[in-house]
Protein backbone atom coordinates (compact mmCIF):
# COMPACT_ATOMS: atom_id res chain seq x y z
CA UNK A 1 0.00 0.00 0.00
CA UNK A 2 2.78 2.45 0.94
CA UNK A 3 6.23 2.65 -0.62
CA UNK A 4 8.77 0.49 1.11
CA UNK A 5 11.48 3.08 0.53
CA UNK A 6 11.36 5.52 3.49
CA UNK A 7 12.96 8.32 1.43
CA UNK A 8 10.24 8.05 -1.22
CA UNK A 9 7.57 7.99 1.50
CA UNK A 10 9.03 11.12 3.09
CA UNK A 11 9.06 12.83 -0.29
CA UNK A 12 5.38 12.07 -0.86
CA UNK A 13 4.51 13.43 2.58
CA UNK A 14 6.41 16.69 1.93
CA UNK A 15 4.82 17.19 -1.51
CA UNK A 16 1.35 16.51 -0.09
CA UNK A 17 1.95 18.99 2.73
CA UNK A 18 3.10 21.71 0.33
CA UNK A 19 0.10 21.16 -1.99
CA UNK A 20 -2.37 21.33 0.90
CA UNK A 21 -0.67 24.41 2.31
CA UNK A 22 -0.80 26.14 -1.10
CA UNK A 23 -4.49 25.32 -1.53
CA UNK A 24 -5.25 26.57 1.97
CA UNK A 25 -3.38 29.81 1.47
CA UNK A 26 -4.96 30.38 -1.95
CA UNK A 27 -8.42 29.81 -0.52
CA UNK A 28 -7.69 32.06 2.46
CA UNK A 29 -6.36 34.84 0.22
CA UNK A 30 -9.43 34.55 -2.00
CA UNK A 31 -11.72 34.92 1.03
CA UNK A 32 -9.71 37.87 2.34
CA UNK A 33 -9.89 39.65 -1.03
CA UNK A 34 -13.61 38.99 -1.22
CA UNK A 35 -14.18 40.35 2.30
CA UNK A 36 -12.05 43.42 1.54
CA UNK A 37 -14.04 44.18 -1.61
CA UNK A 38 -17.25 43.80 0.40
CA UNK A 39 -15.97 46.27 3.04
CA UNK A 40 -14.92 48.75 0.37
CA UNK A 41 -18.31 48.58 -1.29
CA UNK A 42 -20.09 49.16 2.03
CA UNK A 43 -17.87 52.15 2.76
CA UNK A 44 -18.85 53.72 -0.59
CA UNK A 45 -15.30 54.27 -1.75
CA UNK A 46 -16.32 53.29 -5.29
CA UNK A 47 -18.56 54.85 -7.89
CA UNK A 48 -20.64 52.60 -10.16
CA UNK A 49 -21.77 53.25 -13.75
CA UNK A 50 -24.06 50.93 -15.67
CA UNK A 51 -23.98 50.54 -19.46
CA UNK A 52 -27.23 48.74 -20.38
CA UNK A 53 -27.53 46.63 -23.50
CA UNK A 54 -30.72 48.41 -24.63
CA UNK A 55 -32.20 51.86 -24.12
CA UNK A 56 -35.73 52.61 -22.94
CA UNK A 57 -37.05 52.00 -26.49
CA UNK A 58 -35.37 48.58 -26.60
CA UNK A 59 -32.88 49.81 -29.17
CA UNK A 60 -29.31 48.55 -28.95
CA UNK A 61 -27.03 50.78 -26.91
CA UNK A 62 -23.99 51.38 -29.14
CA UNK A 63 -21.83 52.18 -26.13
CA UNK A 64 -22.59 48.71 -24.73
CA UNK A 65 -21.36 47.15 -27.98
CA UNK A 66 -18.16 49.21 -27.96
CA UNK A 67 -17.37 48.47 -24.32
CA UNK A 68 -18.13 44.78 -24.81
CA UNK A 69 -15.79 44.51 -27.80
CA UNK A 70 -13.11 46.42 -25.90
CA UNK A 71 -13.33 44.26 -22.77
CA UNK A 72 -13.25 41.01 -24.71
CA UNK A 73 -10.01 42.17 -26.32
CA UNK A 74 -8.26 42.54 -22.95
CA UNK A 75 -5.79 39.87 -21.91
CA UNK A 76 -7.23 40.03 -18.37
CA UNK A 77 -10.45 38.37 -19.62
CA UNK A 78 -8.52 35.12 -19.50
CA UNK A 79 -7.96 35.69 -15.77
CA UNK A 80 -11.67 35.85 -14.94
CA UNK A 81 -13.28 32.91 -13.16
CA UNK A 82 -15.21 31.90 -16.27
CA UNK A 83 -15.01 32.91 -19.94
CA UNK A 84 -16.47 31.53 -23.16
CA UNK A 85 -14.44 30.47 -26.19
CA UNK A 86 -15.82 31.12 -29.67
CA UNK A 87 -14.34 30.61 -33.11
CA UNK A 88 -13.65 33.82 -35.01
CA UNK A 89 -14.09 34.84 -38.62
CA UNK A 90 -10.74 33.31 -39.57
CA UNK A 91 -10.10 29.57 -39.46
CA UNK A 92 -7.44 29.82 -36.75
CA UNK A 93 -9.05 32.64 -34.73
CA UNK A 94 -10.41 32.01 -31.21
CA UNK A 95 -12.23 34.73 -29.27
CA UNK A 96 -12.45 34.84 -25.47
CA UNK A 97 -15.77 36.33 -24.30
CA UNK A 98 -16.64 37.30 -20.73
CA UNK A 99 -19.42 35.22 -19.18
CA UNK A 100 -22.37 36.78 -17.27
CA UNK A 101 -21.68 37.72 -13.64
CA UNK A 102 -17.94 37.68 -14.23
CA UNK A 103 -15.56 40.57 -13.55
CA UNK A 104 -12.58 41.78 -15.56
CA UNK A 105 -9.97 44.28 -14.31
CA UNK A 106 -8.47 46.98 -16.49
CA UNK A 107 -5.80 49.61 -15.82
CA UNK A 108 -5.82 53.14 -17.21
CA UNK A 109 -3.52 55.99 -16.20
CA UNK A 110 -2.29 53.88 -13.26
CA UNK A 111 -5.86 53.45 -11.94
CA UNK A 112 -7.56 50.07 -11.64
CA UNK A 113 -11.15 49.75 -12.80
CA UNK A 114 -13.51 46.78 -12.63
CA UNK A 115 -16.13 45.75 -15.18
CA UNK A 116 -18.84 43.22 -14.32
CA UNK A 117 -21.05 41.55 -16.91
CA UNK A 118 -24.50 41.44 -15.31
CA UNK A 119 -27.60 39.67 -16.58
CA UNK A 120 -31.08 40.89 -15.68
CA UNK A 121 -33.29 38.29 -14.02
CA UNK A 122 -36.47 39.94 -15.34
CA UNK A 123 -35.93 40.24 -19.11
CA UNK A 124 -32.59 38.52 -19.67
CA UNK A 125 -30.91 41.67 -20.98
CA UNK A 126 -27.34 42.41 -20.00
CA UNK A 127 -25.47 45.38 -18.64
CA UNK A 128 -21.82 46.16 -18.12
CA UNK A 129 -21.16 47.78 -14.74
CA UNK A 130 -18.09 49.93 -14.26
CA UNK A 131 -16.66 50.19 -10.75
CA UNK A 132 -14.17 53.00 -10.25
CA UNK A 133 -12.67 54.54 -7.14
CA UNK A 134 -14.21 57.89 -6.26
CA UNK A 135 -10.76 59.45 -5.97
CA UNK A 136 -9.99 58.43 -9.57
CA UNK A 137 -13.36 59.33 -11.08
CA UNK A 138 -12.75 62.94 -12.11
CA UNK A 139 -9.24 62.21 -13.30
CA UNK A 140 -9.83 59.25 -15.59
CA UNK A 141 -13.53 58.65 -16.32
CA UNK A 142 -13.93 60.72 -19.48
CA UNK A 143 -10.43 59.99 -20.85
CA UNK A 144 -11.02 56.29 -20.17
CA UNK A 145 -14.32 56.21 -22.07
CA UNK A 146 -12.68 58.10 -24.92
CA UNK A 147 -9.88 55.53 -24.88
CA UNK A 148 -12.48 52.76 -25.27
CA UNK A 149 -14.02 54.57 -28.26
CA UNK A 150 -10.60 54.95 -29.89
CA UNK A 151 -9.58 51.32 -29.38
CA UNK A 152 -12.96 50.12 -30.71
CA UNK A 153 -12.63 52.26 -33.85
CA UNK A 154 -9.13 50.90 -34.45
CA UNK A 155 -10.35 47.31 -34.06
CA UNK A 156 -13.28 47.88 -36.41
CA UNK A 157 -10.94 49.45 -38.93
CA UNK A 158 -8.67 46.41 -38.86
CA UNK A 159 -11.61 44.04 -39.24
CA UNK A 160 -13.32 45.69 -42.16
CA UNK A 161 -13.03 44.43 -45.71
CA UNK A 162 -10.90 46.80 -47.76
CA UNK A 163 -12.54 47.88 -51.01
CA UNK A 164 -11.21 49.28 -54.27
CA UNK A 165 -13.22 52.13 -55.80
CA UNK A 166 -12.84 53.18 -59.43
CA UNK A 167 -14.45 56.19 -61.08
CA UNK A 168 -16.78 55.15 -63.89
CA UNK A 169 -17.58 57.25 -66.92
CA UNK A 170 -20.35 59.80 -66.53
CA UNK A 171 -23.76 58.12 -66.60
CA UNK A 172 -26.82 60.31 -65.83
CA UNK A 173 -28.95 57.25 -65.08
CA UNK A 174 -26.72 56.06 -62.23
CA UNK A 175 -26.20 57.75 -58.88
CA UNK A 176 -22.60 58.48 -58.00
CA UNK A 177 -19.45 57.89 -59.97
CA UNK A 178 -17.61 55.39 -57.81
CA UNK A 179 -17.91 51.63 -58.37
CA UNK A 180 -16.43 49.29 -55.76
CA UNK A 181 -15.04 45.77 -55.73
CA UNK A 182 -13.38 43.81 -52.89
CA UNK A 183 -9.69 44.67 -52.70
CA UNK A 184 -7.97 41.29 -52.82
CA UNK A 185 -4.48 42.32 -53.91
CA UNK A 186 -1.99 39.95 -52.20
CA UNK A 187 0.83 42.49 -51.84
CA UNK A 188 2.05 43.75 -48.47
CA UNK A 189 4.59 46.45 -47.66
CA UNK A 190 7.04 43.83 -46.42
CA UNK A 191 6.82 41.88 -49.69
CA UNK A 192 7.75 44.85 -51.91
CA UNK A 193 11.34 45.05 -53.13
CA UNK A 194 12.73 48.09 -51.33
CA UNK A 195 15.79 49.01 -49.31
CA UNK A 196 15.13 47.91 -45.74
CA UNK A 197 15.82 51.24 -44.01
CA UNK A 198 13.58 53.14 -46.44
CA UNK A 199 10.78 50.65 -45.94
CA UNK A 200 11.07 51.04 -42.16
CA UNK A 201 10.94 54.85 -42.48
CA UNK A 202 7.80 54.74 -44.62
CA UNK A 203 6.04 52.35 -42.24
CA UNK A 204 7.03 54.53 -39.29
CA UNK A 205 5.70 57.59 -41.11
CA UNK A 206 2.35 55.87 -41.73
CA UNK A 207 2.12 54.78 -38.09
CA UNK A 208 2.85 58.32 -36.92
CA UNK A 209 0.15 59.67 -39.24
CA UNK A 210 -2.46 57.35 -37.74
CA UNK A 211 -1.72 58.70 -34.25
CA UNK A 212 -1.40 62.40 -35.15
CA UNK A 213 -4.97 63.70 -35.20
CA UNK A 214 -4.47 66.05 -32.25
CA UNK A 215 -1.12 67.22 -33.63
CA UNK A 216 -2.64 68.23 -36.97
CA UNK A 217 -5.55 69.97 -35.29
CA UNK A 218 -3.24 71.84 -32.94
CA UNK A 219 -1.38 73.18 -35.99
CA UNK A 220 -4.63 74.10 -37.71
CA UNK A 221 -4.04 71.63 -40.53
CA UNK A 222 -6.24 69.00 -42.16
CA UNK A 223 -5.40 65.48 -41.04
CA UNK A 224 -4.08 64.11 -44.34
CA UNK A 225 -0.76 63.10 -45.85
CA UNK A 226 0.52 62.85 -49.42
CA UNK A 227 3.12 60.57 -50.99
CA UNK A 228 4.90 60.54 -54.32
CA UNK A 229 6.11 57.14 -55.56
CA UNK A 230 8.38 57.51 -58.57
CA UNK A 231 10.54 55.19 -60.60
CA UNK A 232 10.54 53.08 -63.79
CA UNK A 233 7.57 50.87 -64.64
CA UNK A 234 7.60 47.47 -62.97
CA UNK A 235 9.54 48.52 -59.87
CA UNK A 236 6.68 47.88 -57.41
CA UNK A 237 4.89 51.23 -57.07
CA UNK A 238 1.38 49.80 -57.53
CA UNK A 239 2.18 46.87 -55.24
CA UNK A 240 3.41 49.31 -52.61
CA UNK A 241 0.12 51.25 -52.87
CA UNK A 242 -1.71 47.97 -52.21
CA UNK A 243 0.58 47.31 -49.25
CA UNK A 244 -0.11 50.79 -47.84
CA UNK A 245 -3.87 50.16 -48.08
CA UNK A 246 -3.57 46.88 -46.22
CA UNK A 247 -1.23 48.37 -43.63
CA UNK A 248 -3.66 51.24 -42.95
CA UNK A 249 -6.84 49.18 -43.55
CA UNK A 250 -8.05 52.03 -45.77
CA UNK A 251 -10.31 51.76 -48.80
CA UNK A 252 -8.60 52.67 -52.09
CA UNK A 253 -10.04 55.29 -54.47
CA UNK A 254 -8.17 54.88 -57.76
CA UNK A 255 -8.87 57.92 -59.94
CA UNK A 256 -8.63 57.38 -63.69
CA UNK A 257 -8.14 60.89 -65.08
CA UNK A 258 -9.21 59.69 -68.54
CA UNK A 259 -12.76 59.36 -67.16
CA UNK A 260 -12.77 62.85 -65.61
CA UNK A 261 -14.73 65.44 -67.58
CA UNK A 262 -13.21 68.65 -66.19
CA UNK A 263 -11.89 70.32 -63.05
CA UNK A 264 -15.35 70.44 -61.43
CA UNK A 265 -15.84 66.73 -62.05
CA UNK A 266 -12.53 66.01 -60.32
CA UNK A 267 -13.66 68.05 -57.31
CA UNK A 268 -16.94 66.12 -57.10
CA UNK A 269 -15.07 62.82 -57.19
CA UNK A 270 -12.96 63.99 -54.27
CA UNK A 271 -16.04 65.09 -52.31
CA UNK A 272 -17.55 61.60 -52.75
CA UNK A 273 -14.61 59.84 -51.13
CA UNK A 274 -14.75 58.88 -47.45
CA UNK A 275 -12.53 59.40 -44.46
CA UNK A 276 -9.98 56.67 -43.77
CA UNK A 277 -9.23 56.29 -47.47
CA UNK A 278 -6.25 56.07 -49.80
CA UNK A 279 -6.77 58.31 -52.84
CA UNK A 280 -4.54 57.33 -55.75
CA UNK A 281 -3.64 58.86 -59.11
CA UNK A 282 -1.20 56.69 -61.04
CA UNK A 283 1.08 57.86 -63.86
CA UNK A 284 0.48 61.52 -63.07
CA UNK A 285 3.46 62.57 -65.17
CA UNK A 286 1.91 61.02 -68.27
CA UNK A 287 -1.37 62.89 -67.75
CA UNK A 288 0.38 66.18 -67.16
CA UNK A 289 2.31 65.72 -70.41
CA UNK A 290 -0.87 65.27 -72.46
CA UNK A 291 -1.93 68.47 -74.19
CA UNK A 292 -5.53 67.27 -74.61
CA UNK A 293 -6.12 66.38 -70.95
CA UNK A 294 -9.56 67.48 -69.76
CA UNK A 295 -8.26 68.43 -66.30
CA UNK A 296 -6.03 71.51 -66.10
CA UNK A 297 -2.85 71.87 -64.07
CA UNK A 298 -4.75 74.25 -61.80
CA UNK A 299 -7.39 71.57 -61.28
CA UNK A 300 -4.71 69.05 -60.28
CA UNK A 301 -3.15 71.49 -57.82
CA UNK A 302 -6.51 72.29 -56.22
CA UNK A 303 -7.19 68.56 -55.98
CA UNK A 304 -3.93 68.04 -54.13
CA UNK A 305 -4.21 70.80 -51.51
CA UNK A 306 -7.02 73.18 -52.43
CA UNK A 307 -10.08 74.03 -50.36
CA UNK A 308 -11.94 70.92 -51.57
CA UNK A 309 -9.15 68.66 -50.34
CA UNK A 310 -9.98 69.88 -46.82
CA UNK A 311 -13.53 68.43 -46.96
CA UNK A 312 -12.62 65.25 -45.12
CA UNK A 313 -9.94 63.90 -42.81
CA UNK A 314 -7.67 60.93 -42.19
CA UNK A 315 -6.89 60.58 -45.87
CA UNK A 316 -3.69 59.59 -47.60
CA UNK A 317 -3.08 60.79 -51.16
CA UNK A 318 -0.67 58.82 -53.34
CA UNK A 319 0.65 59.88 -56.73
CA UNK A 320 2.88 57.71 -58.90
CA UNK A 321 5.23 58.80 -61.69
CA UNK A 322 7.93 57.24 -63.82
CA UNK A 323 10.10 60.36 -63.62
CA UNK A 324 9.70 63.64 -61.78
CA UNK A 325 12.47 65.73 -63.34
CA UNK A 326 10.26 67.24 -66.06
CA UNK A 327 7.31 67.94 -63.75
CA UNK A 328 6.29 71.52 -62.94
CA UNK A 329 7.95 72.31 -59.56
CA UNK A 330 4.65 73.67 -58.20
CA UNK A 331 3.25 70.13 -58.26
CA UNK A 332 6.04 68.76 -56.09
CA UNK A 333 6.53 71.57 -53.62
CA UNK A 334 6.52 70.75 -49.87
CA UNK A 335 2.98 70.85 -48.54
CA UNK A 336 1.52 69.33 -51.68
CA UNK A 337 3.78 66.28 -51.46
CA UNK A 338 4.94 65.34 -47.97
CA UNK A 339 7.00 62.23 -48.72
CA UNK A 340 8.97 61.27 -51.85
CA UNK A 341 9.77 57.58 -52.27
CA UNK A 342 12.09 56.46 -55.06
CA UNK A 343 11.63 53.03 -56.66
CA UNK A 344 14.79 52.16 -58.59
CA UNK A 345 15.26 49.02 -60.63
CA UNK A 346 15.53 46.02 -58.31
CA UNK A 347 19.14 45.34 -57.28
CA UNK A 348 20.55 42.31 -55.48
CA UNK A 349 20.08 43.69 -51.95
CA UNK A 350 16.42 44.52 -52.55
CA UNK A 351 15.81 41.12 -54.12
CA UNK A 352 17.51 39.46 -51.18
CA UNK A 353 15.16 41.25 -48.74
CA UNK A 354 11.99 39.91 -50.41
CA UNK A 355 13.38 36.39 -50.86
CA UNK A 356 14.12 35.88 -47.18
Amino acid sequence: MFPANPILLLGLIVVSYLVLRFLYKSSALHRINKWWRWIEDRCHVHQFYKVPQFNEHMQENQLYRKVSVYLNSLASVEDSDFANLFSGNKSNEINVVLDPDQTVIDTFLSARVHWTNEKSASDGSRALVLKIRRNDKRRILRPYLQHIHTVFDEMEQRRKEVKLYINAETDPERNGRWRSVPFSHPATIDAVAMEADLKTKVKSDLESFLKSKQYYHRLGRVWKRSYLLYGPSGTGKSSFVAGMAKFLCYDVYDINLSNVVDDSDLKMLLLQTTNKSLIVIEDLDRYLAEKSMAVSLSGILNFMDGIFSCCGEERVMVFTMNVKDQIDPTVLRPGRIDVHVHFPLCDFSAFKNISQ
